[in-house]
């Protein structure tokens, strides 16, 4: 390799988003920022759907109804990240997987999975005690992911 001439590595990039504009701003620095030609990107969201407390409201006219909002929005959320990768031209794929244990552990899996080198996340800068009691998808993964974290932290909500 001659002098001054930098090596080009392949990277793996996840990123997870949901419908959040924290996300959004992830998904946007990391283009802005990170980005170089030839990355391949994962746009990753993992699908998180609470089914009601009592087990005979599963059934429900109601609960059917929730599904289907969830599931358009899901479709809805997919159809944004597919564009944002065309119109980048990215090699990127838009993956969408269910939760089985926590968010930010199916997040470590995904990224193990499709062999991550980095994953760029947006946090939504949950004040102290809602992060203690709830805890932090982002602080999760920062502390197991195999790879490299990068954390975009919280901005403003931009006013349309």
């Amino acid at each position: 390799m001659a002098e001054g001439e930098a090596k080009k590595v392949k990277r793996n990039v996840l990123i997870p988003v949901d419908p959040s504009h924290h996300a959004e701003e992830g998904f946007t620095w990391f283009m802005d920022n990170v980005y170089h030609e030839g990355d391949h990107v994962v746009v990753l969201h993992v699908a998180e759907l609470h089914p009601p407390a009592l087990p005979h409201a599963l059934a429900t006219e109601e609960w059917k109804h929730e599904v289907e909002k969830h599931e358009q929005k899901v479709e809805e959320l997919k159809k944004k990240y597919a564009q944002k990768c065309k119109d980048y031209k990215l090699d990127a794929k838009v993956k969408i997987v269910g939760v089985s244990t926590s968010v930010g552990a199916k997040v470590c899996e995904e990224a193990k999975i499709e062999e991550a080198t980095l994953v760029v996340i947006g946090s939504r800068g949950m004040g102290l005690i809602r992060r203690t009691i709830l805890g932090s998808v982002s602080d999760y993964v920062i502390h197991h992911a195999h790879c490299p974290v990068v954390v975009i932290p919280k901005t403003e909500a931009k006013k349309e």
